[in-house]
């Protein structure tokens, strides 16, 4: 088999996707895998039809995996965090990983507002209110009229930090 011939099944599975037809792309993306093991894409890629499936301890293993192999996917780590935030019960410990991946997108990318955003989300679960607020103020500093941001910053000023 030569490289093409995983780009096909690659294309296919992304198509799929698109499509709203996971189970075909799963079985499209599992022999993209059969030919290339080593591509962050392909496990970013089925990572995505698990999490659109709702099989979210899959879609972290593949975000997982196509981390290890490109640490500088952006979107797997935002993505593996936002299936983290979706597990029905979470412990700290899974919280604390959360906020790690959303801190290293905005470390790849520090204009990543949607990573700000939920990064304070996530701070405000954990207690820790000045952190969150923080990070609302970058998200602020990059799109001052960022309602949510905004709200919850009022939020936890008035809440948790009696201002």
């Amino acid at each position: 088999m030569t490289e093409q011939d995983y780009k096909f099944y690659l294309d296919e599975g992304i198509k799929l996707t698109n499509q709203g037809q996971f189970q075909d792309a799963l079985k499209s993306l599992e022999k993209a895998l059969d030919l290339n093991s080593d591509n962050a894409l392909i496990h970013f890629s089925k990572a995505v039809v698990y999490h659109n499936l709702n099989q979210l301890r899959a879609a972290y293993e593949n975000y997982s995996n196509a981390i290890k192999i490109d640490e500088k996917m952006i979107d797997a780590y935002y993505n593996r965090a936002q299936t983290i935030l979706a597990f029905e019960t979470k412990t700290e410990d899974e919280l604390r990983e959360a906020l790690s991946d959303l801190l290293k997108a905005v470390e790849l990318d520090e204009k990543f507002i949607d990573a700000y955003y939920y990064a304070a989300t996530v701070k405000k679960k954990l207690e820790d209110y000045e952190g969150a607020i923080e990070l609302l103020d970058k998200v602020l500093e990059i799109e001052p009229k960022a309602p949510y941001s905004r709200a919850l910053k009022k939020l936890i000023e008035q809440k948790y930090l009696g201002k």
